[in-house]
């Protein structure tokens, strides 16, 4: 969840900073589980450059993640998909379709290929390039 929602504020030129959890857990779910997501969440801020600030915790019946990201655009605009025009360069950063092939694996009830599995389940977003590409003058980016 925090890479997913990192990486959308990198792929706007943005230097990630933050996330805020929203949390609905049922009352009978072992404290292990919101610890160890917040363990995996506070480990992939750190390699973000970002932290954990904040957020709520309630009980409900259906455990619910809710992450909302936040960064800085040192005094940029945001980059969009809306710059894309007909004729422009198109860089990427990455191994396309990964994630969604070790999704795929995973939806037929696979484990392997590993390295599609693992692409979907622990992604490892490139959070300096979109930054970087926004400096350079990108007018369009997407993750």
């Amino acid at each position: 969840a925090a890479a997913q929602n990192l990486a959308d504020i990198a792929a706007m030129g943005a230097v990630p900073t933050a996330l805020l959890l929203g949390l609905v857990v049922p009352a009978e779910l072992p404290v292990t589980w919101p610890t160890e997501l917040m363990d995996g969440l506070r480990d992939e801020c750190q390699v973000a450059g970002a932290s954990v600030v904040g957020g709520d915790v309630v009980r409900g019946d259906t455990i619910t993640v809710s992450i909302t990201a936040l960064g800085d655009l040192r005094n940029q605009e945001p980059v969009t998909r809306a710059g894309a025009q007909p004729g422009d360069l198109v860089a990427v950063t990455g191994w396309l379709g990964w994630s969604a092939a070790g999704f795929a694996v995973l939806s037929r009830g696979f484990r392997s290929p590993r390295a599609f599995v693992e692409a979907h389940r622990r992604p490892e977003p490139p959070y300096h390039a979109g930054p970087a590409a926004a400096g350079l003058g990108a007018t369009a980016m997407c993750d």
